[in-house]
Parts: structure tokens; sequence; C-alpha cells
């Protein structure tokens, strides 16, 4: 019988394997359709190493109301905290693992922000109310700085750990040495001497950092007057004075010589005239001054004996145009005395003073200035 024949038809065949591949098509969408019913779990290690690579590999970022260019750690946090957008500690994005010395200390400044909310929305992100602890320790440091809170012995957590870098601020000391290498001792009759020292911002921000010929980089080694802290130390002044007037370390200062005044002038470029000008350049914030190794600031006129100190804090220079050249003029003021009586023949009265000689530069010479160290540190983020 032809009607019991064991063949299928094409037809049967065709419908057949179209029923098949929309079976198996439907059979993978199914999972998808109970995807808001399966229990939610979060990778806390995932989130920590993001907050990891935030702070060590990223610099940080201001709002877009910020139009001066000041990063965020020099944001004043009492009238304008929403300025910063965002928490970064590397010194810019073709550093990383490099700190800036600053933003640490500001992100680790616990007046300055709040824990959680404020580090929340600028390192951690997202809508889910992490608890947490970022701590830093660098080398020869005893106690590691941290924010957040304790982290908990039987609690799971997620955690990271960043071997970093911390780059500090240079500084000078210009002793007897530098004097005498330099010739910076007066012999004239005068009553006031006059120190000069020029910090040659477009150098610093655009020259050769050392050895290295690369004016575009080299922001771990390069010296950013605008930001970064500098001290200037001036030391053995008794020693410039003539022997007639040098004070014996048993008695006390001298009182014929003090520093008068500190004035500060900056280059700018004329276009009338094709040459920098010096322009008088008043500073918006206190210069730091320490006399003899006192711990107290004083605002000159200060009597001097052998030493002086002074310290232009972060954020001092962050005024004055990165394409020219700062100076900074002290003035020492020589009273007549019987202590130091003026010597016959008109040999004067020898103190500190480059006046003929050129003034001092602060610059990338290790002869001259203590360039920035990076210090080794460890910095680690634990997320729960």
């Amino acid at each position: 019988m032809t009607e019991d024949s064991g063949l299928m038809s094409i037809d049967f065949l065709v419908g057949f394997t179209i029923f098949m591949i929309t079976f198996i098509w439907v059979a993978t969408l199914i999972p998808g359709l109970f995807i808001g019913l399966q229990s939610h779990t979060i990778d806390y290690d995932a989130v920590a190493y993001r907050t990891g690579v935030i702070l060590v590999e990223d610099p940080g970022a201001t709002s877009p109301f910020v139009t001066d260019g000041s990063p965020w750690e020099f944001q004043n946090v009492v009238t304008g905290k929403d300025n910063v957008a965002r928490f970064g500690l590397a010194i810019s994005k073709e550093t990383p693992r490099i700190l800036d010395e600053n933003k640490v200390n500001r992100f680790f400044c616990s007046t300055a922000f709040s824990y959680p909310e404020d580090y929340q929305k600028r390192v951690i992100f997202g809508d889910i109310p992490y608890r947490f602890n970022i701590s830093l320790k660098a080398v020869g440091e005893d106690i590691p700085r941290s924010v957040g809170d304790v982290v908990p012995d039987n609690y799971q957590y997620g955690y990271i750990r960043r071997d970093v870098k911390i780059k500090g601020s240079s500084n000078t000391t210009i002793g007897n040495t530098t004097i005498t290498k330099y010739g910076y001792k007066n012999t004239e009759n005068v009553t006031l001497n006059e120190f000069r020292i020029v910090i040659n911002s477009s150098h610093l921000l655009k020259g050769n950092v050392g050895e290295i010929d690369n004016p575009n980089g080299d922001a771990a080694y390069r010296i950013n007057p605008k930001w970064d802290q500098i001290i200037i130390n001036i030391t053995d002044l008794e020693s410039t004075r003539p022997s007639w007037c040098q004070t014996p370390p048993a008695l006390p200062a001298a009182s014929d010589t003090n520093l008068t005044s500190i004035k500060f002038y900056q280059n700018r470029w004329d276009p009338l005239s094709f040459r920098w000008t010096p322009d008088p350049w008043n500073p918006t914030t206190e210069i730091l001054t320490y006399e003899d190794g006192n711990l107290t600031p004083m605002i000159p006129p200060v009597d001097i004996r052998d030493n002086l100190t002074l310290v232009f804090k972060p954020g001092f220079f962050s005024s004055t145009d990165k394409d020219g050249a700062i100076f900074i003029n002290l003035t020492f003021g020589m009273v007549l005395n019987p202590s130091c009586p003026m010597p016959q023949f008109g040999l004067g009265r020898p103190f500190l003073n480059n006046t003929k000689s050129g003034p001092f530069n602060y610059n990338y010479h290790p002869a001259n200035v203590t360039q920035p160290a990076l210090t080794d540190a460890v910095m680690e983020v634990a997320i729960w």
C-alpha cells in the first residue's frame, strides 16, 4: 500500500527544521526574562580596584565653573566645595602612581572634606552607599594617613594595594660656599644691601629638567613655582660681615643688621618695546619668614644674626605669569652704631649683596637647588 510508505515529505522536513531553530532561539532568551529576579551580588574587589586606579593614576578634576586653571586641591572648600568634581592624587595622567604632595595632604585633610559624603561622590561614585577605608603610608612615616571607617574583621570586603611614589618640594640653601662662589659680598660703603633671587617660571615649566631633554614631560621631577612649595634658606650671614663687625656667638644678635623689606617683581613682555620689563607684583598671601630657627613667622623688618628662612607655601605664586620670571628682592639695612664702627680708608661694610654680580637663580642646577625627591609609599583601599 503506497500510503503506508516510510518516506517523509520535503514540506515536513522544512517545517520541522524551522520549528527547531525557533525553539532553540526562544530557549536562549528565557534566562534573560528572569534577570530581575536573580540575587544581586557586588564585586567589592572590582570597586576597590577602580577606586585605586582613580586615585593613583588620575590628577583629579574641577567643575566647569573653575576658569582660572587652578587644580582641585587649591579650591576653597568653605565657599566652593562643589568646584571639586573628582579626586585624583597623580601629578598628571602621564605620571601614573607618582602622587603630588599637595593633593595627598588635601585629600587626607579631615577639616576640608567630610567622610563619607564628600568622598563617596568624588572617588567612589555610584548609588550604593559603600563604606571604605583609604590609607597611605610613606617610607619614614610611623603612622599612615587614612580616611574612612575601620576595616571589618568578620565581613567581606574588597581590597587593593598599590605601590606609589610621592613627589616632594624643592628648596635651596644659600650659604658661605655659594656666597663666595658667586661673589655675593658687597664692599661699598652703603647702609642698604640688596640680595635678589630669580625664579624663572618659563624655564622651570618648559625648559630641560636636569639632564632630561623633554620640555613637554618630566612632571615627576619638574619644579612648578605656581603650585609647589618653595623654601629658601640663607645661612652664614655673620660671615658676610666684616671681621670687626662679627658678633661672638655668646652675645645677642648685632643690632645694626635687619631684613628691612621683601619686594617682588615679575617680568612681563612689552609688545611696544619688544622686551621684558619688570613690574611690581604684590602677593595676596603672606610670606612666612623665620629668623635663626625661630618657628614663629615674622614680618619684616626682622633683626638678622646668621640665618634666614623664607617659606613660600603652595599656591603663593599662583597668580604670576607662567611665561615670565619672578624676582625676589631682599633689602638688608645697615644702621650705623658704635658697636660696629666704620673702618678707615673707605673699605666699606661688606654684607650680602648681588646687585652687581647678578641674581641667584632658582633652577634645576643641583648645586643651587635641592631638586624634588620621590618618596616610596603604599596605598591601600578597602571597600565593603
